[in-house]
């Protein structure tokens, strides 16, 4: 079975007008243009659509059934049209995007909710990573720009890149943890208890710097090792703005351990290869981003 979406178009815009004259002026043509487009339309389809032994053409049930689905398919094939037009003139129809675990969730649903009303018609892919996913993603062509806090110095990266914001991090436990009690820790007693930090999904570990105990566990996901902290479980170095209410509410302690420099603060960078200039969607994410993180953070 073929048929032509134009006598579709006529068959829509009859049922909708009330007669096939009305359609005819609304799409420009003459009354037996009309007639003929949906004679054929039953014809192909097999049934008929309207019963025309009135002074108006009444829809018949079969026509009634397909009128919806004849709708549907139209506005799929007006949306191809158009798909395709942007495609033609060069037009970003799908961006991807790469995040760092640690960007707080309410800011990435502020911006992406944001985004959809600034650029409705462009498709979003969004993948979640940490401890060098994200730049991974980004150099390997599977997301075309990234929010990222960078394990190695950024510069070596070989990608383009603009600074956002810092993160500032701090030790915490939980009040029942042994370590919540203490005035002074020192290295040797850090050792003894378990410490929790991240790692990428390829397996990247954050480097030796940051282990402190003789027995860590890693996850790739710093919520997981939230929820770990409050439990009592384990000790970790955790961005300050993710426990800060646990902290005024005495959930969890700030230990009073000296992180290495490179642990007391992740900067944030938006990332993209340099192999393509940002696109305006692209620019516009790297400035939201950038503008909620530091007010969320500062």
């Amino acid at each position: 079975m073929r048929f032509s979406l134009e006598h579709m178009e006529a068959f829509v815009t009859a049922a909708d007008a009330g007669s096939f004259s009305a359609a005819a002026r609304r799409l420009g043509k003459v009354q037996s243009q009309i007639s003929t487009a949906i004679a054929n339309l039953e014809d192909d389809l097999g049934v008929t659509l309207f019963d025309r032994s009135g002074k108006y053409p009444q829809l018949t049930v079969e026509g009634e059934e397909l009128l919806f689905k004849s709708r549907k398919l139209l506005r799929h094939s007006e949306s191809l049209i158009k798909y395709a037009d942007r495609l033609a003139f060069g037009e970003q129809t799908l961006l991807r995007l790469a995040l760092d675990e640690y960007v707080p969730l309410h800011i990435t649903t502020q911006v992406l909710d944001a985004f959809e009303k600034a650029f409705p018609s462009i498709e979003l892919e969004v993948l979640w990573g940490a401890v060098g996913d994200v730049q991974k993603n980004v150099n390997s062509g599977q997301a075309d720009v990234g929010v990222d806090i960078p394990v190695a110095n950024i510069a070596s990266s070989g990608l383009s890149y603009n600074r956002l914001s810092i993160m500032e991090f701090c030790a915490v436990a939980a009040p029942i943890h042994p370590l919540a009690g203490m005035d002074k820790i020192s290295k040797e007693t850090l050792q003894f208890h378990k410490q929790a930090m991240g790692m990428s999904q390829h397996g990247t570990r954050l480097p030796d710097s940051f282990r402190r105990s003789e027995q860590v566990w890693k996850f790739e996901d710093s919520r997981l090792i939230h929820r770990l902290v409050l439990a009592g479980t384990v000790w970790a170095g955790l961005p300050r703005n993710m426990v800060a209410e646990d902290l005024v509410s005495g959930n969890l302690v700030e230990l009073p351990v000296s992180l290495a420099e490179n642990e007391q603060e992740g900067i944030f960078y938006y990332i993209w290869n340099p192999t393509h200039e940002l696109t305006p969607a692209e620019q516009w994410l790297g400035d939201n981003f950038g503008d909620k993180l530091r007010k969320a953070i500062s």
